[in-house]
């Protein structure tokens, strides 16, 4: 009789807590969906800004064997390495204001000499001219907003930019350029509210 009791017992604890772990799945399923429409909220607004202020915080060099090694020589004692450079608070910034786009961004890799730019010349990606191909996008399943244009380099017409943002509803931004005469470069950075020069 004992041991009748006690099987109903351990089965009806087994139930109660089979009950409570489906209602805790189906407690954050619902916290996923909720969170989840909240991102889509904040994406759809950053979607009708027409202004875009952001700040550069760290660059992501396409490394070779040869940058790699002159690099890591170059970067010994910074506490970067030539994966990742953080570049804050140097004033690098990409800005999408009243139909132009601006940019100041390090450059870290190769450039080929085919693109007129050999010697004394700055080697960071520069642009400022009129926008006249921004696409806009909500990838609702990768939950952020991808913006997309393409520049020339200030000051040399021979290098152009396909740039692409990826902008999360945190408001943290994923630059990748991809240059024609240099190695390609990724960027972090932050959408800011206000540009400062």
């Amino acid at each position: 009789m004992n041991r009748i009791i006690t099987y109903k017992v351990q089965n009806l604890l087994y139930f109660i807590g089979l009950l409570s772990l489906l209602g805790s799945c189906k407690t954050n399923q619902i916290a996923k969906a909720e969170a989840k429409a909240d991102d889509l909220e904040v994406l759809d607004s950053l979607y009708a800004k027409k202004e875009y202020h952001i700040k550069i915080n760290v660059a992501y060099p396409f490394t070779s064997t040869a940058t790699t090694q002159v690099a890591n020589a170059l970067l010994r004692n910074t506490g970067d390495n030539i994966n990742r450079i953080d570049v804050r608070g140097d004033g690098n910034f990409i800005k999408i204001q009243n139909d132009s786009i601006s940019g100041y961004l390090p450059f870290f890799g190769e450039s080929r000499t085919s693109s007129g730019t050999y010697g004394g010349t700055d080697l960071a990606i520069q642009f400022e001219e009129p926008l006249k191909d921004l696409t806009k996008k909500i990838n609702s399943d990768k939950g952020k907003l991808e913006l997309e244009f393409t520049a020339n380099q200030k000051g040399n017409r021979n290098e152009k930019y396909d740039v692409s943002l990826n902008i999360y509803p945190n408001k943290n931004v994923m630059v990748n350029i991809r240059p024609v005469h240099k190695t390609v470069m990724r960027y972090d950075g932050q959408l800011t509210e206000f540009y400062e020069e």
